[in-house]
């Protein structure tokens, strides 16, 4: 194990890759994943998504120590994978522009945001 969650939340730290810094790539590890990993990531992180929050809320996002980011963008992908379980029941949204076209605007000021 490479110890990169804080210690209260080590039994996901094999979900630690799915924790991506920004938007864009969140987008593409849903859409790269299928919906059984989806489903298994958001399975896992469900119940601990509240705690997770609370351990989070100690810092303003601006102030968050680098040492718990990977805790937040794991949970940012969360949002991600939920909307696939529990709506899309897809990695894309169906009956939509392929995912591959849309530019996602947000990565600059996310990546200022969170650097």
């Amino acid at each position: 194990m490479s110890n990169q969650l804080p210690e209260a939340f080590a039994d996901l730290e094999h979900f630690v890759s799915w924790g991506e810094p920004t938007e864009k790539l969140r987008m593409a590890r849903r859409i790269g994943s299928t919906m059984a990993e989806l489903t298994d990531y958001y399975s896992t992180m469900l119940p601990r998504m509240e705690a997770i929050a609370v351990y989070l809320d100690q810092w303003d996002l601006t102030d968050l120590p680098d040492s718990v980011k990977p805790l937040l963008y794991m949970g940012l992908m969360y949002m991600e994978a939920a909307v696939c379980v529990e709506l899309f029941k897809d990695p894309d949204v169906p009956e939509a522009s392929p995912a591959e076209k849309l530019n996602v605007m947000s990565e600059h000021a996310e990546r200022a945001l969170l650097a």
